[in-house]
């Protein structure tokens, strides 16, 4: 038999724990966010509150227009991550091949059953999940990720879509480009611009001329658009290399003063150097986010010549990268992260740069005292914000 995929995605995740933990918010439009009162986003509204617009990645200040009587809680990771892990504790009793795909989201694989048996199999799954976790989610069914993510959103909440082998277009064909997983809005317009504005365009459109236009993200999207997907799934208990580290601020208000951006940006490069060295891994490109306060946002990346986890390094290219794109405008958020991680366990890091020892012996002691004591106890003066 050929292998069968479910995604399994709980409805309104966050918002939904936070209504199990007080009953008196059943019911009602509640939206998780980052500070209710500060300048954070929406990380999940119940569906009560979507019925007003609200989105995932909304500025709290725009969905508090839409809906001023809703409930603004701040999230609360840890109990989430929490439900997440027992939820998958639930889900490893119907198959060992599980693929978390994010806190409330993960990949089964089946290899014994046809689709026939996989809406049984789905019932008892959504069965279990509310009876032992009192939560709903939906489940998406196809041959591959990309189909099985996709149809779980087809009927939401607490719903069940199965797509057979052939049937991708049949059901997303007349959706927008946009629609499809992995395309964004920048990718959307370009698209667009060359008259492809729904999936079934871009799956009849030639392979070849994606890849002229898009390079090799141009085959992504031909066989996206076609239901296509050799991805394996990678189960919970193999683990998957990251493939970058950062951190973002959004900053208490927009600012085009470069005294408090700069140090902002320090800030960020020594969060991202200390999370390198902890975890093992050197970069070999250093990435800034910059987003203006009319929310357009610029990313700009550059290669390093030599792998490093030095913040100084780190700060030194973004420092580089933010002052050749920064015009005076007004930001509202910056951030640093980092690609191209190597293992340091996989060269032989002191052979090559034996003049780097005694600062990193002195590193690994700014890194320790951190550990113990908090990021905030030793600070580099360009960091502090006056």
């Amino acid at each position: 038999m050929r292998r069968v995929i479910f995604h399994i995605d709980m409805d309104a995740f966050f918002s939904s724990i936070e209504q199990l933990s007080n009953p008196c918010l059943f019911g009602k439009p509640v939206i998780v966010c980052g500070d209710p009162d500060g300048r954070s986003v929406v990380s999940t509204a119940s569906y009560q509150a979507r019925k007003y617009g609200i989105k995932s990645g909304m500025p709290v200040a725009h969905a508090k227009r839409l809906c001023p009587h809703g409930i603004y809680l701040e999230g609360n990771p840890q109990k989430y991550v929490y439900t997440s892990i027992q939820i998958l504790r639930t889900l490893r009793d119907f198959s060992s091949l599980i693929e978390p795909f994010s806190v409330d989201e993960a990949f089964l694989e089946f290899n014994d059953i046809d689709f026939d048996q996989a809406s049984d199999l789905a019932g008892k799954i959504k069965k279990r999940i509310r009876e032992i976790h009192s939560l709903t989610c939906s489940i998406g069914i196809g041959p591959n990720k990309i189909v099985a993510k996709m149809a779980s959103d087809v009927s939401k909440p607490d719903g069940l879509t199965i797509i057979k082998e052939g049937e991708f277009l049949k059901l997303f064909g007349n959706k927008a480009v946009g629609d499809l997983w992995g395309v964004g809005s920048k990718t959307s317009e370009r698209l667009k611009a060359i008259g492809i504005t729904t999936i079934a365009q871009l799956a009849n459109t030639s392979e070849k001329k994606l890849v002229n236009l898009f390079g090799s993200y141009g085959s992504y999207l031909w066989m996206t658009a076609n239901g296509i997907d050799e991805s394996p799934l990678i189960p919970y208990y193999v683990g998957i290399e990251p493939k970058s580290l950062g951190h973002e601020y959004t900053l208490p208000k927009d600012s085009s003063e470069k005294r408090i951006l700069l140090s902002t940006l320090l800030r960020l490069s020594e969060q991202v150097g200390r999370r390198l060295r902890r975890e093992g891994y050197l970069c070999d490109t250093i990435v800034v986010k910059i987003r203006k306060s009319d929310f357009t946002t610029l990313t700009r990346q550059k290669k390093l010549a030599t792998p490093t986890d030095l913040d100084e390094i780190i700060f030194k290219v973004a420092k580089g990268l933010f002052l050749n794109n920064f015009r005076g405008h007004r930001i509202r958020l910056i951030g640093v992260s980092v690609r191209g991680l190597i293992r340091k366990t996989e060269i032989d890091w002191d052979g090559i740069f034996p003049t780097e020892r005694r600062r990193k012996d002195i590193i690994g002691v700014i890194d320790s005292i951190r550990d113990r004591f908090g990021d905030d106890a030793i600070r580099r003066c360009g960091s502090i914000r006056y």
